[in-house]
């Protein structure tokens, strides 16, 4: 589809949330000066995608709750971001490491924040940057949370592709490890998806108990032993239940 098409239907788009009623698709082309069959077209298309629904009656087009659920989503985002940067910057300061926020966007994880220290080598991920939950710690940290009905589904959904030589891509090593994730409370994700690269990741709820995301703490693998990774362990999962505390979590 041609961009000028793209800006077309955002404009009808645009046409019907503004209009209280909604709108026909004549009153759409007189605005728009388009012709009505490419008015059908294009409200056809927002109709299967799920942005705009016909009332089957007044033939009036008008725009659905995808919409308002979408905002909210991205409304929500931006509160829970604002309200754990103060939390993220204070554990980059004791740790010297690099900090991430990911929440949970159905099988993936999305970042939302990252707080990069001076002292650690750069990483290539980024804010809105999508990543795998199996092979990074603050994924492995959100899986162990799961329900075991939401965790079956990921696992029938998603496959286990080897990122590093050191990553788990057997299904009940995996699990095995979720559950000692559980017990101690943050995972570790040992050079698992990137070579050379050691988390440790802590999982955030939400005020309904669920999980929704997770930080982690990110360095080079030469800068953790056993004891440091416990060190920064109790960190991350402080932070994680300062954050989770902040959004009403019971923790």
């Amino acid at each position: 589809m041609a961009i000028g098409s793209v800006e077309k239907a955002l404009k009808i788009l645009e046409f019907i949330i503004l209009r209280k009623n909604g709108a026909r698709i004549q009153d759409i082309a007189d605005h728009l000066k388009i012709s009505s069959p490419a008015v059908y077209k294009h409200l056809e298309t927002l109709v299967r995608a799920g942005y705009v629904c016909k009332e089957p009656h007044s033939h009036r087009y008008l725009p659905s709750y995808k919409i308002v659920e979408l905002g909210s989503i991205i409304l929500r985002n931006v509160q829970i971001r604002e309200i754990a940067h103060p939390f993220l910057i204070d554990l980059m300061e004791r740790t010297g490491m690099t900090i991430h926020f990911a929440l949970r966007n159905g099988y993936e994880g999305v970042y939302i924040d990252k707080i990069e220290s001076a002292r650690t080598i750069p990483t290539v991920s980024r804010i809105g940057m999508k990543m795998r939950l199996y092979s990074t710690g603050f994924g492995k940290a959100i899986l162990a949370f799961l329900p075991e009905e939401e965790l079956n589904d990921y696992f029938a959904k998603v496959k286990l592709e080897e990122q590093t030589a050191h990553t788990i891509t057997d299904v009940e090593t995996l699990r095995k490890e979720l559950s000692i994730v559980r017990q101690r409370g943050y995972a570790v994700d040992n050079e698992e998806n990137e070579p050379g690269i050691i988390c440790v990741g802590a999982p955030v709820f939400d005020y309904t108990g669920c999980v929704i995301g997770g930080i982690s703490v990110t360095g080079a693998a030469s800068s953790f032993s056993e004891q440091v990774i416990d060190i920064i362990a109790k960190e991350v999962v402080k932070t994680a239940q300062e954050i989770s505390k902040r959004l009403g979590a019971s923790v």
